[in-house]
């Protein structure tokens, strides 16, 4: 019998992927070659490039291939006819809570920026109507009740002339906190602005991907380096609370994120760092360069490289609710000059309780903190002793019920968190990991879409930002 051609890499599987060329949901399949994983969509009309899912074949064995939550059908659920990612809605396919509502409410943007993942029409303006945010929170309280965070994105929300009413009608009891996402133009010059999102206790979401000037202009358009530094300062001397997003692109910034670690020690107000790999789609990622894709386990090894050894690859761990693709957490405790992270104090799978269908860590667990003193104890570890007790005094302090948001917010005198967050493009859709997506977009009340279905399917069909 003649043997088979033998081939330069090993078939693994076949998931549901996305043809860059024509749009359309076909097979792809996912292989082994060099150690690592790649994805290659089959379209039988157009030829698709590899795209690659995870650096180290071994990680994402242990970390994919296992059993993942699923709340599916979700309440509320629309019936599915045509198959993910077709009947958005969301539909009885999806086995993931809405944890994070993202909500476009203008289409008017400042900047033109190449790693832009989304689009934004030029010629006519959107700016969603107080009335119309009202009734997205709504329904949004009214199905999900409650929720650690809303986000607010756009376009650049600053722009909006009634951003400080849209985020007013955001705050509710039932809403923990109301994030907007900004490149911070406005906000270096409008410190009022600043002051007035303070008051609002409004988090400010502000992209920040380079100190090099050179970088910014490839990845922004200008040299907003200073800019940025600026808008930091001023929510600072605002009192605003702040994470920083990071739009990781290989042979561009990948040094920046050890700058970023020294601006979170210098400025107590910035809670998190959120890396996000380079997405080649939208207005202006499709036509950035196109270079190998940066997974989320890559990512972490970046991180930790750059973190001058404070963070080890083990530190990271899934989302509960979200795919390990899309969606790995570091979080570490604030001590003095450095971090220490939470998994070498407790077992992963303790800490992803705290944030089990949330999105924020919700530090109601007391016997995590006591088992990690437990266990400093047995191990004879004395050194991080008082920290653990000062954390749990703080958290559930005698004769005092603290509510979930509550402790939350104490929480950010000593938690931070780096998240790892992998969106898709057409090179490496995959209807798996958008079934589990937890980041959402209320496109209007009533019907939630994925942010990567969203992106690559439903904005181009959405007037108020595209031309069709």
């Amino acid at each position: 019998m003649a043997r088979l051609q033998e081939k330069e890499y090993t078939y693994f599987t076949t998931v549901r992927g996305m043809c860059r060329q024509c749009k359309n949901i076909v097979p792809a399949r996912v292989y082994f070659q060099d150690e690592s994983v790649w994805q290659q969509s089959m379209c039988p009309d157009c030829r698709n490039e590899p795209a690659l899912i995870a650096e180290d074949k071994d990680w994402y064995l242990k970390n994919v291939i296992k059993p993942m939550s699923d709340h599916s059908p979700l309440p509320g659920a629309k019936p599915s006819q045509n198959g993910c990612p077709h009947d958005c809605g969301l539909c009885t396919w999806h086995a993931s809570p809405c944890l994070l509502p993202v909500i476009p409410i203008t289409s008017d943007c400042n900047l033109r920026c190449p790693v832009c993942f989304t689009f934004n029409r030029n010629d006519k303006i959107y700016f969603k109507p107080v009335s119309e945010m009202k009734k997205t929170i709504d329904w949004l309280v009214k199905t999900r009740g409650s929720l650690d965070l809303v986000n607010i994105t756009g376009g650049e929300p600053t722009l909006h002339p009634e951003i400080l009413d849209i985020i007013r009608v955001c705050k509710r009891e039932e809403i923990g906190r109301v994030t907007m996402s900004t490149n911070g133009i406005i906000l270096a010059k409008n410190y009022d602005l600043c002051q007035k999102l303070a008051e609002l206790e409004t988090c400010v979401v502000l992209s920040f991907n380079t100190f090099d000037g050179n970088v910014s202009i490839k990845m922004n358009g200008k040299d907003l380096v200073e800019t940025k530094l600026k808008t930091i300062d001023n929510l600072h001397r605002a009192g605003a609370r702040m994470t920083l997003i990071n739009v990781l692109t290989h042979d561009h910034n990948e040094n920046a994120i050890g700058g970023i670690f020294d601006l979170m020690q210098k400025y107590n107000n910035i809670l998190s760092l959120t890396i996000q790999n380079m997405t080649y789609s939208g207005q202006g990622g499709s036509s950035f360069e196109r270079t190998r894709h940066i997974p989320v386990d890559q990512a972490i090894q970046i991180v930790c490289e750059e973190s001058g050894g404070m963070f080890e690859k083990d530190d990271f761990f899934a989302r509960p609710s979200a795919h390990p693709l899309c969606y790995q957490i570091c979080y570490m405790i604030k001590n003095g000059d450095g971090y220490l992270p939470l998994a070498r104090f407790a077992p992963p799978e303790k800490i992803q309780q705290l944030i089990q269908d949330s999105y924020l860590m919700r530090p109601g667990h007391q016997e995590v903190y006591t088992d990690a003193i437990n266990q400093l104890y047995a191990e004879g570890k004395t050194e991080h002793l008082e920290l653990f007790r000062t954390i749990i005094e703080k958290l559930y302090p005698p004769g005092k019920h603290l509510n979930n948001f509550q402790r939350q917010q104490v929480s950010e005198e000593f938690i931070r968190a780096i998240f790892i967050h992998a969106h898709m493009d057409e090179d490496n859709f995959d209807c798996a990991r958008a079934m589990m997506c937890t980041d959402q977009v209320p496109t209007e009340p009533g019907t939630l879409k994925p942010i990567c279905t969203y992106n690559l399917f439903d904005r181009t069909e959405d007037e108020r930002f595209h031309v069709k």
